[in-house]
């Protein structure tokens, strides 16, 4: 009893290692790599092949399907990149996570602690960013070394175990039906740990100590490919449509594949074993060796890394011509649901926040969603000013517009303050920072807006209007400020954003600032002249103040997404 509870502290321990190097070495690739990814998915088009390499490239980067997976996921559901454009880069993260096995192929577990404290030392004392995360990628790698060396110990004592050996050969895929056990053993260990990479070091581990053989440990991997699809299934429940047919293309992907080498499971195996014969001059990955007084199967990782490697590539070709005719099932197998969600006012997506990059292009994505909604205010806001058709239709759309960025920059506020709360770069940060004013002075400036609109109704309830001259004095002020919210979207949607752009910005803010000058410098005039409501002037200089507000406003949520402070 004592030995089993050994084994199995010393396996958690292990695993616990694996995992938490795996997340080291994503988090650290993701900072280093950030403006890489954010090209790499801005190359995204409807060309299938791109967005399979695409897929490939960012899942080697992060080193994880399930993050690829969830963030394509949240981009599909912001609207940044479509159901066919997904499903490229779904299917290239398939390949992309094989990487991992190759990792583990390299016989360096010896040197995991070295690795794992020199470069830990290196995260804690160095503050160069860069220097410092591409340290923390290395500290993951010697922790996932450790892990494996840490499991691989801990099932070395049950190879002499009879008892345990009998238990194990209930599960060997020598048959169908223990094929079939096989996979659903990999699919349902992978869905609680939610990780195929820490199982696929579980099957290595055992299949290295001789515990399983060949066969067996292809079996768990493919149960793993399965069960890798619950973390995407997860990120899209509430999401929308597009982003359920993604997470759903991801899982029908991965059991198309499975269901179809199990049919032809032995031939499948004589075939990679020609390929490891031929590339690696491994006759038998069964074969046990003894090193260090300890028998071992030493040909097992390459081998099973192989098989995950061919089973991936393989099923992408089978399905790559296809992409076209899958979306379209698709669309036919995911209908249009009503969805009670908590967020209301956003497309964001708690998950993505596993991966800070796409994180912060998704809500950055909201802040825009903001401006425009700022946009189509001052375009309802003056046909009411003009009292104009459906004018009474504006006005409702103006609160309603106006209470849902209340709740959006809620969300924003809400989504960057956990994205801050967790290890994030500085550049990350520093955005987050950036949208969170943003948000707060696009919601401020629509504020001011539904100010104007009530000055307006107030004087229509008091049956007061302004004269020809002061109407029209608005309108212009009103025109003048609705081309400074169109420059300002134009600005934030700039992959590079130009200083040259703020110039002309802040140029358009003096404008408005000296005709309200004008326009307040004319009124005084006309009241020496002439007899007014007193309604009427205070009213019409409000509106005056609250027109200000927002250009203030716009510039300096202009000047935050620059960096200008």
């Amino acid at each position: 009893m004592s030995q089993i509870m050994n084994v199995v502290v010393f396996l958690a321990g292990g695993l616990g290692l694996f995992l938490m190097g795996m997340k080291f070495m994503s988090d650290g690739l993701q900072t280093v790599a950030g403006p890489s990814l954010k090209t790499l998915i801005g190359a995204v088009t409807n060309n299938r092949i791109l967005g399979v390499l695409v897929g490939v490239l960012v899942t080697c980067l992060v080193q994880s399907s399930s993050i690829t997976s969830v963030m394509v996921i949240g981009f599909v559901n912001a609207e940044l990149m479509m159901l066919k454009q997904a499903i490229g880069v779904i299917m290239g993260a398939n390949v992309g996570t094989t990487v991992t096995g190759w990792v583990l192929v390299l016989d360096i577990g010896k040197y995991g602690l070295p690795l794992a404290g020199v470069f830990g030392l290196i995260y804690c004392f160095v503050s160069k960013e860069r220097i410092k995360y591409s340290a923390l990628a290395i500290l993951g790698v010697g922790l996932i070394f450790m892990g494996l060396e840490a499991m691989k110990a801990a099932l070395a004592p049950l190879a002499n175990s009879p008892e345990f050996c009998d238990f194990l050969r209930l599960f060997e895929a020598s048959s169908f039906s223990g094929l079939i056990k096989c996979v659903f053993i990999g699919l349902v260990l992978t869905a609680i740990v939610q990780s195929s990479s820490a199982m696929l070091g579980v099957t290595i581990a055992m299949a290295h100590q001789g515990l399983i053989g060949f066969e067996t440990a292809a079996a768990l991997v493919l149960g793993q490919n399965i069960g890798t699809t619950i973390t995407a299934f997860l990120a899209s429940i509430g999401a929308s449509r597009a982003a359920r047919r993604a997470a759903l293309f991801h899982i029908l992907f991965n059991v198309f594949g499975v269901l179809w080498v199990i049919v032809i499971f032995r031939s499948y195996l004589g075939f990679v074993e020609y390929v490891l014969e031929a590339v690696f001059n491994i006759t038998d990955p069964n074969m046990i060796k003894t090193e260090n007084g300890v028998s071992v199967a030493p040909y097992m990782t390459a081998s099973i890394a192989t098989f995950h490697t061919i089973f991936n590539v393989v099923n992408l070709l089978v399905l790559l011509p296809f992409t076209g005719i899958v979306a379209s099932v698709l669309e036919k197998l995911v209908k249009k649901k009503v969805v009670k969600k908590k967020i209301v006012a956003t497309k964001l997506d708690f998950p993505l926040l596993s991966s800070p990059f796409a994180a912060i292009t998704q809500s950055n994505r909201e802040i825009l969603l903001m401006n425009e909604t700022l946009k189509t205010m001052m375009g309802d806001l003056r046909v009411c000013l003009t009292n104009g058709p459906d004018a009474r239709k504006k006005q409702d759309a103006i609160f309603g517009a106006e209470s849902h960025l209340d709740i959006a920059q809620e969300e924003i506020t809400n989504f960057l303050t956990n994205l801050l709360s967790n290890r994030a770069s500085l550049a990350v940060a520093n955005d987050a920072e950036r949208q969170l004013r943003m948000s707060d002075d696009l919601e401020t400036a629509s504020d001011y807006i539904t100010q104007i609109l009530k000055l307006h109704l107030r004087m229509s309830e008091k049956n007061v209007a302004f004269d020809e001259e002061h109407s029209s004095g608005i309108l212009k002020l009103h025109d003048e400020t609705t081309l400074l919210v169109d420059r300002v979207q134009e600005l934030l949607e700039q992959a590079n954003k130009d200083e040259r752009n703020l110039s002309v910005i802040r140029k358009q803010g003096f404008d408005i600032t000296q005709l309200v000058r004008d326009l307040r410098s004319m009124h005084w005039s006309h009241l020496a002249e002439c007899q007014y409501d007193p309604l009427v002037t205070t009213t019409y200089t409000d509106i005056l103040n609250d027109y200000r507000k927002i250009k203030e406003h716009l510039i300096i949520a202009a000047e935050t997404g620059l960096g200008v402070k």
